[in-house]
C-alpha cells in the first residue's frame, strides 16, 4: 500500500531524528524538509490528475513522474523491485519484499510466496510456479497467491495465463489494486490500450494517492489516442493531506513530538514562514493525538498552542497555553506566549500578570521586560515602566526600542 512521503520517510528515520541533539540546526532542517516534501509531492500529484482529466496526457505524465521522484513513489511495482534485488544476488530480500505484501497473513501462504520467489531468483522459475500452484490447490480463494503466480508467469512471458491469474485475483478481491495494475500491463502487451485504461482507472480510484498509477494511466491514455480510440477518463482526486492525513503519518508525528517536543520549533520559529496553513493543520492534529496519551504534558499543550497561534486561532491558543500553565505554573514559554496573546487581544491586566509570573519563573528576558514596560505605561504606572525598560537595556544594551521608550517616558 502506498504511504504518503512524510509517513514513509519519518517511520524509517524516526529513531535517528529523535537521537539527534535538540539544538542541532541540521535536525531542524531535516524536519522542515520532510513536511515540505510531503505537501510538494501531494501538490504535484493533484496537478497531474487535473491535467489527466483535462486530456493533456504528456504534461500529466511528466507531473506524475515528478511526484514519483519527489516522494517514495509507492510499491506498485513489487515484481520489478524483486527483480532488481535478485539481480544483485539478494534472493532472500527479494522473497521478503513479495512476502511482506501478502494480504493473507497465514504462515503457509507467506512461506509459499517466499519460497517461490527465492526459487525464481535462483533461476528455477518452473519450481517456483509449482510451489504456488500447490499452495493455490490448498487455498483456492487466496487472491494473493493468484496474483503472485501471475507475476512470476510474466517473468517467463506466459502473459496469457498471467492475465487469467490476475483476473482471478480480482474476482476474489475486487479491491486488489496491484492485480488491477498487473492486469492492465498484460492488456498493454497485447495492444489493448482501452482495456488497460479501464483497469488502471479502477486502480487509480482505489489508490488515488499513488503517483505511479497516475503515470501509468496517463501513458495508457496516450496509447489509446494513438490507436484512434476515443476513450475518456475521469481520475479520482485524492483528499488533501491536511484534510485527512494518513493515520500512520499522525501516529509517527505524535511519537516524534512526544519524544522531542522541540520538533515543532522548526515550524513555528521566526524563520519558519515558508509553510502554508496545511502544515500547521496536520501538526495540530498530531499534537492532539499525542495528547490523547500524554494529557498532562505542559510542553505538548504549549506546542499545540503555538501552532494554533500560527493558524490565527488566538482564543484556542490562549486556552491551550492556560492548560499548560495549569499543569506547570513555571512553564516560562507558555507564560510569555500568554502575555503576548493577552496584549494582542487588549487584555492588559491579564497580560501583565502572566508576564510577571514568567519573570518570576525564570523568564528574565529583555523582550519580556520591554513588553511589561509598555503595559505598565499604558496603565499609567510610569515608575514600573521605567524600571522595566531599564532592565531590558541592562539585559540587552543594544535594545533600541527599549531605549527609545525610556527616552520618551522621561519627557
Amino acid at each position: 500500500m502506498y504511504v504518503p512521503t512524510i509517513g514513509r520517510f519519518i517511520m524509517n528515520n524516526a529513531k535517528h531524528l529523535v537521537d539527534q541533539d535538540h539544538n542541532d540546526a541540521a535536525s531542524d532542517a531535516t524536519h522542515v524538509a520532510i513536511i515540505k516534501n510531503y505537501f510538494e509531492t501531494s501538490d504535484l500529484l493533484r496537478r497531474g490528475i487535473c491535467l489527466l482529466n483535462a486530456g493533456v496526457y504528456a504534461p500529466a505524465a511528466a507531473m506524475f513522474q515528478k511526484a514519483i521522484e519527489s516522494g517514495s513513489g509507492g510499491d506498485t511495482a513489487t515484481m520489478r523491485l524483486s527483480a532488481c534485488l535478485v539481480g544483485q544476488g539478494h534472493l532472500q530480500e527479494a522473497a521478503d519484499v513479495l512476502g511482506d505484501v501478502a494480504n493473507d497473513s497465514r504462515h503457509a501462504v507467506t512461506a509459499a510466496i517466499r519460497q517461490a520467489w527465492a526459487l525464481s531468483g535462483a533461476g528455477q522459475p518452473k519450481q517456483a510456479i509449482h510451489v504456488l500452484r500447490e499452495a493455490i490447490r490448498q487455498d483456492t480463494e487466496c487472491a494473493e497467491l493468484h496474483y503472485q503466480l501471475g507475476t512470476i508467469l510474466t517473468t517467463l512471458d506466459r502473459n496469457e495465463e498471467a492475465e487469467l491469474r490476475f483476473t482471478q485475483a480480482l474476482n476474489i478481491d475486487p479491491k486488489n489494486s496491484e492485480a488491477m495494475v498487473s492486469l492492465a500491463m498484460c492488456c498493454g502487451l497485447r495492444d489493448a490500450a482501452d482495456e488497460a485504461v479501464a483497469h488502471l482507472q479502477r486502480a487509480q480510484s482505489t489508490r488515488p494517492h499513488d503517483p505511479r498509477i497516475g503515470l501509468l494511466l496517463a501513458q495508457a491514455m496516450q496509447a489509446t489516442h494513438r490507436q484512434g480510440h476515443a476513450v475518456q477518463v475521469r481520475a479520482t482526486m485524492p483528499e488533501d493531506p491536511a484534510d485527512r492525513p494518513d493515520d500512520d503519518v499522525l501516529a509517527t508525528l505524535a511519537y516524534l513530538v512526544v519524544a522531542e517536543p522541540e520538533f515543532v520549533d522548526a515550524f513555528v520559529s521566526d524563520a519558519a514562514n515558508q509553510f502554508d496553513e496545511r502544515v500547521y493543520v496536520i501538526l495540530v492534529r498530531a499534537l492532539e493525538k499525542a495528547l490523547e496519551t500524554h494529557a498532562e504534558s505542559a510542553e505538548l499543550h504549549h506546542q499545540r498552542a503555538r501552532l494554533l497561534t500560527r493558524l490565527g486561532r488566538s482564543k484556542d491558543a490562549i486556552d491551550e497555553h492556560e492548560q499548560a500553565v495549569a499543569i506547570d505554573p513555571t512553564c516560562v514559554r507558555a507564560l510569555i506566549e500568554l502575555g503576548k496573546l493577552y496584549q494582542q487581544t487588549d487584555r492588559e491586566a491579564d497580560a501583565t500578570t502572566r508576564l510577571e509570573q514568567a519573570v518570576e519563573a525564570g523568564g528574565d528576558f529583555a523582550d519580556v521586560h520591554y513588553i511589561l514596560g509598555n503595559l505598565y505605561r499604558k496603565q499609567g504606572k510610569v515608575g514600573r515602566a521605567r524600571s522595566a525598560y531599564r532592565r531590558a537595556l541592562l539585559l540587552n544594551n543594544g535594545y533600541e526600542a527599549a531605549s527609545r521608550a525610556l527616552e520618551t517616558l522621561a519627557i
